[in-house]
This record gives structure tokens, C-alpha cells and sequence, in this order.
């Protein structure tokens, strides 16, 4: 083998390893996403391209020869700037942390950028070879420039990471190479020495620079995943902390809240208690004064103190209905009624009521009739009251004397139907939309100067709609007003108790 095939052999082997190195880093790339693989890719891409230029010079005419050598500066300063680019990302150099290098950094990088595209322009437009050679002179320049920049800037950020002091070891081979390629490319520029063996001694320091740069970004890499596994260990610990100290945050706050609620419901108890005590002792006992000046009132012949005695069961009449509305209001905002339904008899319950209205009505010379047509319907009997007692005190309270109230029933297969119905003093029918918007009641006097508060419309409202019903008001003012109550027909083994 000749001398000529030897070198041959010998720059495709090794433009053969640098290509097969560049392709390695960049599926690297495209698997890690690492931008530094991809900027050490670009310094392969530039090695493997720059040789492969010496390959085509064995076998080229003096013309292709020198278009060859022409290109050899653009692939060199591709080469220069894949350095500059990977050395500045390893190394970290930003505009923030280290402003002075990275404008270095990117003074040389347009440099390289430069300096291919005014050789081209130039080689195409004039073709001076004068003027190519001191392109490539600076070319050479800038590339020693930035090898030498490197070695510093390993050298100022040496203690910065633990990694950079290896990127300078790594390093020594090619600045070894760079160097000797250089030197030996400037002699013989100047002095025509002929260098057949420099090219053998670069490309082996080369590549043991590849290798030991392959070496150094896998170390890098499992240290960045180990760190990577440390702070992500710290965030767990830091999470689990946290979970566990808002978990006992958690329960000391829902045990305060037990206990609160069981401060509530001993509250809600002795309220209850007290409302009870009221039913019986404050209600009971008014109900038996007005029974009481009713029986004297009968006693007096016609003298002012009768008049004073009429004037006085009045208003007791009238304070023993707002205590009834308003303890019956009470309890259903303190401790919430519950829905019981049964069979009722609807005779008895309207004679009941009736009964409890009979010195009220008399006083007034007021008539109840009753018209009752179906006799028995399935809701619950204490709120049936309630919402009897209501309407009937009111159709009294603002009816004048002489006047008659009608209380009627009918059904159908599906409906049942309560009416009160008076000849009175009529009412507003849009006394439904202020109590729905919580205007509150409001204060009107009977026809003998009663009061009426409205508690009682509010709370006949809630205990028909909780039993299913619905309430309708007809009224003409001067005329008489009636209230309709429809529920359905139900029967024991039909109906659903409702809370």
C-alpha cells in the first residue's frame, strides 16, 4: 500500500468515527431533548465535515482542489461554533449570571457566522484568491481564539459546578490539536513546510477528545438525574410534611366543631324547654283570664265597667292570638317542625277550632258556618290546626259585627279543598311575594282596633306547602276575603311522610 492510500484509509476511518459519533448525539438528542447534545452534535457534524473535505482532495483536479480547500474555512467555522455554543450551555454562561463572558461569547459566535458567508459572497462575485487568504488567516485566528477563550472560561467557572473542572480535562486533547493543526496550518501558509503527519496526531487527539466528551456528558446527565431525584425526594418529604400538618389542622378544627355543635344542640334544648314552658305557662293562663273576664263581663249589668271589661277581653283576646302565632312561629325557626301525617277527622278538628274562637266570634255577633263535604283527609293534624286556628282569628279579627265565616270541605278523587271565607275588610293577595322575599309582616288592626301582626299568613304558608299543599287568596277589599288550601287526596297506603 502506497503512501497515498495509506492516508486515504486513514482519514476515512476516521471521518467514518466522527460521523458515526455526530449521528449517535443527535438521536441522543432527539430521545433526551438536551439542547447541549444537540450543540455538541453541531461540532461532530463540523469534524466529520472538514474531513471529509480531505477525502475528496486525493482524487481532485487542481480546480476542485482549490474549490475543496475554499470550503474548508466554512466547515472549520461550523466546528468553532459548535464549540462556543456547547461550552457556553455547559458551562452555564447566561446574560444574568455571567454578563461579561456571554457577550464574549457572542461576539465570536457572529464572527464564525460571518466570516463563511463574506467568503462565499466573495469567492462568487470577485474570486481573488488575495483576499481568501486572509479570510481564512482570520478564520484560523478566531478558531485558536475560542479554543483558548474555552480553556478560561473552564478555568474562571472551575468551582461553580463539580462537572466544569472535568470539562477541561475532557477539553486538553482537542485544544492539544487545535493548536498543533493551527500552528502547522500557519507554517505552512508562510513558509511552505510540508505537514503530511499533523493530520494522524489530530484526529487521534480528536477523538479521544469525542470519547472522553461522550464520557463526560453521560456522568452529567446521571447527575443531573440524581438531582433531579433529591429534589423531587425533598418535595415529597415536603408535601407528606405538609399534608401531615394540615391533616392535624384538620382535626383539631373538626373536633371544635363537635364540640361547638354539641354547645348548639344543649342551646337548642334548654331553647325548646323554654318555648315549652311558655305553651303551657304563659298561653294557658291568658286563655283562662279571658275566660275569667268573659264570666264577669256576663255579670255586670250596662255601666262603664262593663264597657272597661269588653274593652279589657279585647285585648286579652287579641294578646293570647299573637303569643299562639308567635310561639308557634318560634318553634318552627328554633327547632324545625317535622311533617307526621294520619288520617284525620275533619269534623271534629273545625269543631275544635271552632270552640277555641267561640267568645271572639260572640263578641262580635259573628256566625261560623261550616260546610263540609269531605269528612276525612290524611295530613298532620297539628299543623292542620295551626293553619285553622290562623285563618279563622284572622277572618274574626277583620270582620265587622254581624258578619258570618263560612269553613268548608270538598274533594275530589285527587284533591282535597279547605276554604275560609269572610265578608270582612278584604286583604292585599300579594301578601304572598313579601313574605317570600323576607320583608317581614306587617302591622294592621282589626275592625274593633285588633292587631294583626302577619306571623300567622307567613306560617300558614310554610306548614301547607311542608304538608304538599298550596295556598290560594281571594280578596275585594270591603268585600270579603277567602283563602283556598288544595292537597292531594292521599290515603294511608298512598302517601309518603315528608320531613
Amino acid at each position: 500500500m502506497n503512501i497515498i492510500d495509506y492516508k486515504y484509509l486513514e482519514t476515512f476511518i476516521f471521518t467514518a468515527i466522527f460521523g458515526f459519533f455526530a449521528i449517535y448525539h443527535l438521536l441522543l438528542f432527539l430521545v433526551l431533548r438536551f439542547k447541549v447534545l444537540l450543540y455538541y452534535c453541531i461540532i461532530l457534524v463540523g469534524l466529520t465535515a472538514h474531513f471529509s473535505l480531505y477525502i475528496l482532495l486525493f482524487n481532485a483536479d487542481d480546480s476542485f482542489s482549490q474549490l475543496v480547500q475554499n470550503a474548508s474555512l466554512t466547515t472549520a467555522m461550523i466546528t468553532t461554533f459548535g464549540f462556543l455554543i456547547f461550552t457556553k450551555n455547559y458551562l452555564n454562561i447566561t446574560q444574568n449570571n455571567r454578563p461579561r463572558l456571554h457577550k464574549a461569547y457572542k461576539i465570536l459566535m457572529y464572527i464564525t457566522i460571518t466570516l463563511p458567508i463574506i467568503h462565499v459572497i466573495y469567492l462568487i462575485f470577485i474570486g481573488n484568491n488575495s483576499l481568501s487568504r486572509i479570510l481564512e488567516l482570520i478564520a484560523a485566528i478566531t478558531s485558536l481564539t475560542t479554543m483558548v477563550f474555552n480553556i478560561v472560561s473552564g478555568i474562571k467557572l472551575f468551582h461553580v459546578e463539580k462537572f466544569n473542572k472535568y470539562y477541561l480535562y475532557s477539553y486538553t486533547p482537542y485544544l492539544l490539536a487545535s493548536i498543533l493543526y493551527i500552528v502547522t496550518w500557519l507554517l505552512g501558509y508562510f513558509f511552505n513546510i510540508k505537514t503530511d503527519n499533523i493530520l494522524l496526531i489530530t484526529s487521534i487527539l480528536i477523538t479521544l477528545q469525542i470519547l472522553l466528551f461522550s464520557i463526560l456528558i453521560g456522568f452529567k446527565f446521571k447527575s443531573i438525574e440524581d438531582d433531579n431525584k433529591r429534589i423531587q425526594l425533598d418535595a415529597n418529604n415536603r408535601l407528606a410534611y405538609e399534608v401531615d400538618r394540615q391533616t392535624k389542622q384538620l382535626q383539631l378544627a373538626k373536633n371544635e366543631l363537635e364540640f361547638q355543635n354539641k354547645e348548639l344542640e344543649t342551646v337548642n334544648e334548654l331553647k325548646n324547654k323554654i318555648f315549652s314552658l311558655l305553651t303551657h305557662d304563659v298561653r294557658g293562663p291568658l286563655n283562662n283570664v279571658s275566660v275569667l273576664i268573659g264570666l264577669i263581663e256576663n255579670e255586670l249589668v250596662d255601666t262603664p265597667l262593663k264597657q272597661i271589661t269588653a274593652k279589657l277581653k279585647s285585648d286579652v283576646n287579641d294578646r293570647v292570638s299573637m303569643v299562639n302565632t308567635l310561639l308557634d312561629w318560634s318553634y318552627k325557626q328554633l327547632e324545625g317542625v317535622k311533617v307526621s301525617k294520619e288520617q284525620c277527622d275533619l269534623n271534629d278538628i273545625f269543631n275544635a277550632i271552632i270552640k277555641e274562637f267561640e267568645w271572639a266570634a260572640k263578641d262580635k255577633n259573628i256566625t261560623v258556618e261550616q260546610e263540609i263535604l269531605c269528612q276525612t283527609m290524611f295530613i298532620d293534624q297539628n299543623m292542620l290546626k295551626v293553619i285553622l286556628r290562623n285563618l279563622l282569628s284572622n277572618a274574626i279579627k277583620f270582620s265587622e259585627n254581624g258578619k258570618r265565616i263560612i269553613l268548608s270541605t270538598k274533594c275530589t278523587p285527587t284533591i282535597v279543598e279547605i276554604r275560609v271565607k269572610d265578608f270582612g275588610l278584604g286583604m292585599n293577595t300579594d301578601w304572598q311575594n313579601s313574605t317570600d322575599n323576607n320583608s317581614g309582616p306587617t302591622v294592621r288592626k282589626g275592625t274593633i282596633g285588633e292587631k294583626g301582626t302577619g306571623f300567622g299568613l307567613m306560617i300558614t304558608k310554610d306548614f301547607v306547602e311542608m304538608n304538599g299543599g298550596e295556598i290560594i287568596c281571594k280578596s275585594m277589599i270591603n268585600k270579603g276575603t277567602e283563602f283556598i288550601l288544595s292537597f292531594k287526596n292521599l290515603t294511608n297506603e298512598q302517601a309518603i311522610p315528608q320531613i
